[in-house]
């Protein structure tokens, strides 16, 4: 009974000692502790910005132009930043309006219509070594519909204002011209929501009809495309 009890001692000695053993070996080893965050390629932060022309259509298909630009910071191969624009381009609404209390109807076709929003502007570059390369990025905006009505005097008046959300998804070409200036070419599609400003309509006999919306969202609601020049210091 003794030596089964010496042997069992033995044995367990020799187990935490060799457990002992392999576990100050482990220690005696560096070991780097690891997050969910970490990461092999190094952290290159810095920034662009440039000039953006948006090329699309309003109401029926007429043609349209929007001159803007946008700036953001550029963290390895992810970007945020901001942006705006505006429409450059003039075109008019068919709309007359009747007013009952002066019995008067007035004609606004030869006003122009105004369109702008700005706002959040984020996105990714797709392999940006290459000479030419792919990125993705989506515009976040707020923004208004109007008409202009130019004074005698120049002044501009924005008359029926109405305010607007605007989100831009878009795929873009990019080439490379320098390492501080590149040119993006994308095609997306404006999605405009919120355009809800409504008039009362009247007959030619001017009898009330119902309520019709001043601006409808399919009327800006278009597909789209940019060209911007990017200067900034890219790697």
């Amino acid at each position: 009974m003794k030596t089964s009890l010496s042997s069992l001692a033995f044995v367990v000695c020799l187990v935490v000692t060799l457990f002992t053993a392999k576990l100050n070996g482990q220690e005696s080893e560096k070991v780097e502790f690891r997050t969910l965050f970490d990461s092999q390629k190094p952290l290159n932060i810095s920034g662009f910005g440039g000039p953006i022309l948006e090329f699309s259509s309003i109401g029926k298909d007429e043609f349209a132009v929007s001159v803007g630009g946008g700036g953001a910071v550029l963290v390895n191969n992810v970007f945020f930043g901001g942006y705006g624009t505006g429409l450059a381009t003039y075109h008019h609404p068919d709309l007359k309006m009747y007013d009952p209390a002066n019995s008067k109807w007035t004609d606004y076709s030869d006003n122009t219509i105004n369109f702008g929003h700005g706002g959040f502007w984020a996105g990714a570059i797709l392999k940006p070594h290459q000479a030419v390369h792919l990125s993705v990025s989506s515009k976040f905006g707020w923004g208004e519909i109007s008409l202009i009505q130019e004074e005698f005097n120049e002044k501009h008046l924005y008359l029926f204002e109405d305010r607007v959300f605007v989100v831009t998804p878009q795929v873009e070409v990019e080439a490379n011209l320098a390492r501080w200036l590149k040119i993006n070419v994308g095609v997306g599609y404006r999605f405009v929501t919120g355009v809800n400003r409504t008039y009362d309509f009247y007959s030619a006999d001017n009898v009330f009809v119902e309520k019709r919306n001043l601006y409808k969202a399919k009327d800006f609601s278009k597909p789209e495309a940019t060209i911007s020049f990017l200067f900034g210091w890219f790697w």
